[in-house]
């Protein structure tokens, strides 16, 4: 039963949830694009001995969500997807007591599952609110240059498969009854392992269309 709940709830996904006029039963789904950001510790990069460095980071990239969903009501439906969050990168510049660098680029995406709350404001608008969790894959790659030796316990490459919590807010409109738009921010939490891939928590600002089916 559990699995069985699991996978379906993995199959739905993206419908006006609850759009002012959505009818029980509803399917849906959808596509949308946004920005994905995040804070990229220096423990991904540390270096052994290292008296001296410095930081650049990248902790800002495109996101994609391909989403499914269900609405059981005109307030409440679940939705499911895959979700792309985007590559980060952090690069420590050594210059003592030798010179050299190591970079690290973390990619993270996963397969997302929701309960989705709508709350009509009235003529074609509504709000939205939702929790889930984030099924992630989290790889990081590392490269070294120069005199710099990896920080015991850091690896060429790792990977990190997990459940995550998230939560999430939005705004939709009904542009028909078969499509709507949406806009949203959603927050992942600690998403990969602190020691071996970095641990992110991930903001992800997006906006899609949804179509009923």
């Amino acid at each position: 039963m559990k699995g069985g709940r699991l996978l379906l709830a993995l199959c739905l996904g993206s419908l006006p949830a609850g759009a002012a006029r959505a009818q029980a039963g509803t399917w849906y789904m959808g596509m949308s694009f946004g920005a994905s950001t995040t804070e990229v510790s220096e423990g991904v990069v540390a270096v052994s001995g290292a008296t001296a460095s410095n930081i650049w980071r990248d902790e800002r990239d495109p996101g994609v969500k391909l989403i499914l969903g269900h609405a059981f009501n005109r307030r409440l439906a679940v939705e499911g997807g895959f979700a792309h969050l985007g590559e980060f990168s952090i690069t420590r510049e050594v210059t003592a007591p030798a010179a050299g660098a190591v970079n690290a680029s973390l990619r993270v995406k996963g397969f997302v599952i929701d309960l989705v709350g709508t709350l009509p404001l009235g003529g074609r608008f509504a709000a939205l609110g939702k929790a889930g969790v984030l099924l992630s894959e989290v790889r990081t790659f590392r490269t070294v240059s120069g005199s710099a030796t990896l920080a015991p316990g850091l690896g060429s490459s790792a990977i990190r498969d997990e459940i995550n919590f998230k939560l999430g807010a939005g705004l939709q409109y009904e542009l028909s009854p078969k499509a709507t738009l949406r806009v949203e921010w959603e927050r992942f939490y600690r998403v990969g392992d602190p020691v071996t891939t970095g641990e992110l928590d991930i903001n992800l600002v997006s906006g899609g269309l949804l179509l009923r089916f």
